[in-house]
């Protein structure tokens, strides 16, 4: 009876995954697109959608030969299921506000429960490492102030070529193939689109880049191309984060004038990630203890609270991560050695009793 059930599973995860294998690269790639332009997402393919491919994902779960596609299944799909729900849609759809922000909250907590039984701050924690009740880092009573200059024209410009060859100079220390298609946006937040785990990715970037705050952006977006193209699919949102960091960091060592990433160097990194890491701490709180409110830190809640829950957990720890694999790998590492440290950071993530979600 186990065989058969286990054959049955294999036969409807085989179906999934050839359905998203057909329907999510072209989805991804408008996705992209309309990312760049400020348009409205496409919808999202329908097996995505359908209660059955989630249901498809924990069931592979409960066999071992399953497990690793099971998982990958179920991040792509577990977070999709809450924010498809009618209220939490119906709430996110509201003008944020801090009280729209509770009640966004409450919508998706009351979805989780139903689907996984736990909040939906825990589920998407724990799917993605995270799994510590929150940030240790003692809460600020005050949060730093903006870098000065960090946002502003500082005399370097970076055209598509310099991205170009930046990229190409990432892409062969570190021993990573696939094809990479930048998005330029004016009004678009910068960001990743895996087309295909270890094939194509789509990076949206900012039209202009002359600043240092722009540099930064597009380096820790080259560092979740570094994670998709090394990596399978299903990588957990923690490792994801701790390769960007990583990569990010060559932003503040200076280096020889004829590397390709001599131009990028600021001094003002350095104080811009502490900043950040502070800030996400601050995030990390609200966010564990929505939806009660404390002290507003500012007019309405931050984009990310409202649109990517569970990210700012990832974020505090995937800086930790990446000190631990900055002092493992070193910052100009052998080709292969950071898609090493991933997998092996990424393995005891993968290992956590996440068919309780």
């Amino acid at each position: 009876m186990e065989a058969c059930e286990l054959v049955t599973v294999e036969l409807r995860l085989d179906r999934v995954e050839a359905e998203l294998a057909t329907e999510l690269p072209p989805h991804m790639r408008a996705f992209a697109r309309a990312c760049a332009r400020g348009a409205a997402p496409p919808p999202a393919p329908d097996v995505v959608l359908r209660r059955a491919t989630l249901a498809t994902a924990r069931a592979a779960l409960a066999h071992p030969i399953l497990a690793d596609r099971g998982l990958a299944l179920l991040r792509l799909v577990a977070p999709i299921a809450i924010e498809a729900d009618a209220v939490v849609a119906a709430a996110r759809a509201a003008a944020p506000s801090w009280d729209g922000l509770a009640a966004l909250t409450r919508a998706r907590d009351a979805a989780a429960t139903a689907l996984f039984g736990r909040r939906a701050i825990d589920a998407l924690h724990r799917l993605h490492g995270a799994t510590a009740g929150g940030p240790a880092d003692p809460a600020p009573e005050q949060l730093p102030p903006p870098v000065t200059g960090w946002s502003e024209p500082d005399g370097t410009a970076l055209d598509n070529q310099a991205i170009s060859h930046a990229w190409d100079t990432i892409r062969a220390r570190h021993g990573v193939t696939g094809a990479v298609r930048f998005e330029r946006t004016a009004s678009g937040r910068p960001r990743t689109f895996v087309v295909q785990p270890r094939g194509e990715v789509v990076v949206v970037i900012p039209a202009q880049i002359a600043t240092p705050a722009a540099r930064f952006a597009v380096l820790h977006e080259l560092g979740h191309v570094l994670a998709a193209l090394a990596s399978p699919a299903g990588i957990p949102r923690l490792v994801d984060e701790a390769a960007a960091a990583y990569l990010a960091r060559m932003i503040e060592r200076p280096c020889d004038g004829a590397d390709a990433l001599a131009t990028w160097y600021s001094a003002l990194a350095g104080p811009a990630r502490a900043r950040r890491h502070r800030l996400a701490c601050a995030l990390a709180r609200i966010e564990l203890a929505l939806p009660a409110l404390g002290e507003p830190i500012a007019e309405r809640p931050p984009w990310a609270l409202w649109h990517d829950p569970g990210a700012q957990a990832a974020y505090v720890a995937a800086e930790a991560l990446a000190d631990e694999i900055e002092r493992d790998i070193g910052a100009a590492p052998v080709p292969g050695a950071l898609a090493e440290a991933l997998a092996a950071r990424r393995e005891p993530i993968d290992r956590l009793d996440t068919h309780l979600v």
